[in-house]
């Protein structure tokens, strides 16, 4: 760690900027976490969301009529029922080139096997690692890093220790998928962790397990340019395509700072409620919807050989 402060450089802030991050860590601002803590942190809250995952993923291949039921019940629509979902077709080659959306006529219990499916596969490949990186591209003089003695932020394994602000629990890069074929996910793919994600518990509703599931929704659904659909046994067994589902976090995607409404409600949670009372396929493009199916508690997720 000492070798990456010593060799990366940072340049000087303005007077607004500095005002201006001063301001933002008046508001926001936490003291990170240190090392220790936040590596045993997110090493239970990774077992965890990956056993709501595996148990999710057992409910859909058992698929009887006590695991349809509960799912209609949370997520307000039924299994059978045909939906459009987007996935994007990307180019390895030129990472830089324009992701072309397509969209996919599926039943709902298809589209969420195939998506437990590739959020399981991500979820394996995540780790957490107790030697920290330190993140490269982090502008020492942004808002956020007001609270940060030394303008630096390190991440442990996938997992970027955000915990110097509670504006948000956290947070990744939806296309991030574009770029990362599936072999380079361990190496690659980064879930930035905010201080609000310290304070929830470790399953169950709002829990750390159930907000990482609501993190990997996000990432984009892709296929490369040169492989789509690869084959029928690949299509049929979710190794065509890969990355998420490429939720959004509805009705206003990235404005947290504007999440309470006028009359104190918490806008995206009325959203929430909205959609699945209004049996909406919408649901499945609102993380929010999303992580209902996955705030399952400890007993709930032993998974029994019936």
């Amino acid at each position: 760690m000492e070798d990456a402060q010593e060799n990366s450089v940072q340049r000087a802030c303005t007077k607004a900027e500095t005002i201006s991050a001063k301001k933002y860590a008046k508001k926001f601002g936490q003291t990170v976490m240190v090392t220790n803590k936040f590596v045993t942190m997110m090493t239970d809250s990774l077992a965890c969301a990956l056993r709501v995952l595996k148990k999710r993923q057992k409910d859909l291949a058992t698929w009887g009529k006590t695991e349809q039921a509960e799912f209609e019940q949370i997520m307000g629509v039924r299994g059978d029922k045909e939906i459009e979902h987007t996935y994007y077709i990307c180019d390895m080659e030129n990472t830089d080139t324009y992701h072309r959306p397509e969209v996919e006529k599926t039943s709902v219990y298809e589209f969420m096997k195939k998506s437990v499916d590739r959020m399981c596969y991500i979820m394996e490949q995540l780790h957490v690692d107790s030697n920290p990186v330190e993140v490269s591209q982090v502008d020492p003089c942004s808002n956020e890093l007001g609270s940060v003695p030394d303008k630096r932020v390190y991440k442990y394994g996938n997992f970027v220790n955000r915990t110097f602000t509670n504006e948000y629990s956290a947070f990744v890069k939806r296309d991030a998928t574009c770029i990362c074929p599936p072999d380079k996910d361990k190496e690659q793919l980064e879930i930035n962790i905010g201080y609000n994600f310290y304070s929830k518990k470790l399953m169950g509703a709002d829990s750390k397990a159930s907000t990482l599931c609501h993190e990997i929704s996000h990432f984009y659904r892709v296929e490369n340019k040169d492989e789509i659909w690869a084959s029928e046994k690949n299509k049929k067994e979710s190794r065509g395509p890969w990355g998420g589902v490429g939720t959004d976090d509805l009705p206003n995607d990235g404005d947290y700072k504007h999440a309470i409404s006028e009359d104190g409600e918490n806008i995206y949670i009325k959203y929430r409620k909205d959609l699945k009372e209004s049996h909406s396929p919408d649901v499945f493009k609102n993380a929010y919807n999303f992580e209902l199916y996955f705030e399952l508690n400890d007993n709930e997720c032993e998974i029994t050989n019936k």
